[in-house]
């Protein structure tokens, strides 16, 4: 870690900027990725549940409501077909986000890991890495500076 500030141009700070918001998206798309399988599973449970109550009360039900029910588990379908096509492309992001992390050196690529890819708080970082906050954030900034050179 260098002791010497290190002066930015515009263009760098840009390209840092840059870095920076596609971290914190990422970060943000591994959560949204994580609610939504749990919402997914969620969805699939209560379907069953309806399906087997309605399964066994259909005899005694009407045309209109099989339709209703009948559209309800098309709207779920067309539901799952586009989350999945979110999810691929979330995923996608997210490798090739892994994969430039990974080629930065440590103990940058830790700060990185543990910031963005477990979203944990600064002071979680500090402690984990064995730094203080102050040095995690130092850390970070130049992060940052390498990542945003790839």
């Amino acid at each position: 870690m260098s002791k010497k500030k290190r002066i930015l141009t515009d263009e760098e700070k840009n390209k840092i900027t840059k870095a920076k918001q596609e971290l914190n998206e990422y970060r943000e798309n591994i959560k949204y990725i994580e609610e939504k399988l749990d919402d997914t599973e969620e969805t699939k449970a209560k379907l069953e549940k309806v399906t087997a109550v309605w399964s066994h009360a259909k005899t005694n039900s009407s045309n209109v409501s099989s339709d209703k029910f009948a559209d309800m588990i098309s709207r779920l379908e067309d539901l799952k077909i586009d989350i999945t096509e979110k999810m691929q492309e979330l995923l996608f992001k997210k490798f090739v986000i892994d994969d430039k992390i990974e080629t930065i050196e440590q103990p940058y690529r830790n700060i990185l890991f543990y910031r963005y890819t477990r979203g944990k708080s600064w002071n979680e970082v500090a402690n984990d890495l064995g730094y203080t906050v102050r040095n995690a954030l130092i850390l970070h900034g130049e992060a940052l500076y390498l990542y945003s050179k790839i």
